[in-house]
């Protein structure tokens, strides 16, 4: 992870950017760019004259990250200090990371009278020490700053809950470790969700009505329209935030519940044109190859229900359950699957001990109430040979004990593919968050 040096930190290096700079607008200018004629180098809609980052493409104009490598020495004390060329009078908008740790202001450092970073330790990092300042707008733009890292939000990426998306602030409303950024949810009907929130035009619950399963930036053109909603009910594992303007402007609203009238709001009557929603879940759901997998916040992997046995549990009905017991963790003796219709599915867990577990709900339509016929309501799965995956063929390996990861892939499929472990893979690939693994990333297989 590299981060911005800053803005007068190594002037040879910006001289020699310049450089560079110059030579491809001279050679542009030579090849008749129409690009330079029109005085927008990087065809972003901004004028050149107007650009802060006048050769990257960033049409939203975003400067609001600073980064700089700090130097490391020793004060008379003899304890380690870290020098920065400059930081804000606001010590709280500044970030300390060792490499690719954040450190904590006031235990792991403090900024002492000379605006120099003091750290606990009396000996010096051998790696990199970066102060990351938020809300610094330098007028250059923040793509216009390699250095900030591949999403230009200056957090390390092994430090970054979003590591992909600008998220500066690194906002993680639920705790789920992944930024809200990175929170998203299906698209399509053969997708998985766990959110929903039913809208009404009116008033207790009254009126034109719709069931709401993804984020919507302009409710225009929704059976419940802009400016057209009264009351709402808030789906299990749902939070909702509701605002005033689209692409979730304006004021703002959280709803946890059901809200029968929005008459004395913050967002009132007739006045909400985007809608936001959180999985606040115990038990993450993901539609698989093999069938539908359950991951659990605290527990880990707890189960996993193979498309037979869905189709089956579909076919009996609703009301229908399946129990599968799995020895995926050591920290559950089973799962159960209820299934409500019309898609609806329930997950539980079940405890070692006999008691009851985590309770999750999801959404799913990839499979029709016909798939199968059964005419018994509940389906029992013991621990066989069947209940877990047996891959029929490897997802085009790159070669003998590697693998490039594919869309829709996640570690524990991987592991199930291979016959192997996510720890196993965590430790061959040097893999600190289970949960994040890239497209187009080469691991190896143990």
């Amino acid at each position: 992870m590299i981060i911005k040096t800053g803005k007068t930190i190594d002037v040879a290096g910006r001289f020699f950017v310049a450089g560079v700079l110059a030579v491809a607008v001279t050679i542009s200018l030579f090849s008749g760019s129409s690009y330079a004629a029109s005085g927008d180098a990087d065809d972003d809609g901004v004028p050149d004259s107007d650009d802060n980052c006048g050769y990257v493409a960033n049409a939203d104009q975003v400067d609001d990250v600073s980064a700089f490598l700090l130097a490391g020495s020793y004060n008379v004390q003899g304890n380690a200090i870290y020098s920065s060329i400059w930081a804000p009078s606001d010590k709280s908008k500044t970030r300390i990371f060792v490499d690719d740790v954040l450190k904590t202001s006031g235990t792991d450092y403090t900024w002492d009278s000379d605006g120099k970073v003091e750290f606990a330790t009396t000996e010096l990092f051998t790696s990199d020490v970066w102060l990351v300042v938020l809300g610094d707008a330098d007028g250059e733009g923040d793509k216009c700053s390699p250095n900030l890292g591949v999403d230009f939000d200056g957090i390390p990426n092994k430090a970054d809950n979003c590591p992909l998306a600008y998220n500066p602030y690194q906002e993680d409303t639920w705790g789920t470790s992944i930024g809200d950024a990175c929170e998203t949810t299906g698209s399509s009907p053969s997708e998985i969700y766990q959110v929903w929130a039913k809208m009404y035009e009116h008033a207790n619950y009254t009126g034109v009505e719709e069931v709401i399963r993804v984020n919507d930036v302009l409710l225009t053109g929704n059976a419940i329209g802009n400016n057209a909603m009264s009351s709402i009910r808030v789906g299990p594992h749902t939070a909702v935030y509701v605002y005033t303007l689209p692409n979730y402007g304006g004021t703002g609203e959280f709803f946890c519940c059901d809200d029968s009238d929005f008459m004395d709001n913050a967002v009132g009557h007739d006045t909400v044109s985007s809608i936001r929603m959180y999985s606040t879940a115990p038990i993450t759901v993901t539609k698989i190859s093999t069938g539908i997998d359950f991951w659990s916040g605290t527990k880990g992997h707890v189960g996993l229900i193979l498309t037979a046995e869905l189709e089956s549990l579909v076919a009996s009905g609703s009301g229908g359950t399946v129990t599968l017991q799995h020895d995926f963790v050591d920290s559950v003796q089973s799962i159960t699957v209820t299934y409500n219709g019309s898609g609806d599915y329930v997950v539980s867990t079940t405890n070692l001990d006999g008691s009851a577990g985590k309770t999750a709900h999801f959404h799913y339509e990839g499979i029709t109430e016909t798939a199968t016929a059964s005419p018994t309501a509940t389906v029992v799965a013991t621990a066989t040979a069947t209940a877990t995956p047996v891959p029929t063929a490897m997802p085009q390996p790159l070669s003998s004990g590697s693998y490039t990861v594919q869309s829709g892939d996640y570690l524990f499929k991987i592991a199930a593919l291979y016959g192997t472990s996510v720890q196993a893979l965590a430790l061959a690939n040097d893999i600190t968050n289970t949960d994040l693994i890239i497209v187009g990333q080469t691991l190896t297989i143990p």
